[in-house]
């Protein structure tokens, strides 16, 4: 047994899934020409995408084993749109509570106490599970590996002057400290 999600294409070309679902039986047909027969796949029911339960006249076409794999089948479908779903809600949460914060803040926005504490109770758990995503806090002070001197800019003075000669005075007394500081 094969179940089929109908898919429909928009006029960009683009396929989205549809409403429906085919329950589809590959049978061994025998006809004229093909007197040995042949596999062939038959739509034998069809039925609402979005049921939990197989309707009455579906689960009659069925049989018990074709009914475990719907609800394998069902299952399946159930944990592919949770991943979705729940990615999309964790992508925009950050942007949902800063509109609610404002709201809050505000006054366009209240609840119950009970709503409240169910908010709290819920945003608490997730902050629990964002905890292993976030990284561990480095603590104490940063390590220095290696201080990088900061190289000096050219003189851009024109020769001659005196700018470009008290620039020549700083570069000179920077090389005699640096001497000096490395015990030179």
């Amino acid at each position: 047994m094969q179940f089929k999600t109908v898919r429909h294409r928009d006029q960009d070309g683009n396929y989205h899934n549809g409403s429906t679902v085919q329950c589809l039986r590959r049978v061994r047909e025998v006809t004229p020409d093909y007197p040995e027969g042949k596999n062939v796949q038959r739509v034998v029911a069809k039925f609402d995408r979005s049921v939990r339960e197989l309707p009455a006249d579906v689960a009659a076409v069925l049989t018990p084993a074709e009914r475990e794999e719907w609800n394998d089948w069902r299952a399946k479908q159930d944990e592919e749109h949770l991943k979705s779903v729940s990615q999309y809600e964790l992508d925009t949460l950050a942007d949902r509570l800063k509109l609610i914060r404002a709201g809050i803040a505000k006054g366009y926005a209240c609840t119950t106490s009970e709503n409240a504490v169910a908010i709290r109770t819920g945003a608490r758990a997730v902050l629990r599970e964002l905890a292993d995503l976030m990284p561990e806090p480095v603590r104490g002070r940063p390590v220095i590996e290696d201080e990088a001197e900061i190289p000096l800019l050219p003189n851009f003075a024109t020769p001659g002057t005196a700018e470009f000669d008290a620039y020549q005075r700083l570069l000179e007394e920077h090389e005699r400290r640096k001497a000096k500081d490395q015990g030179g």
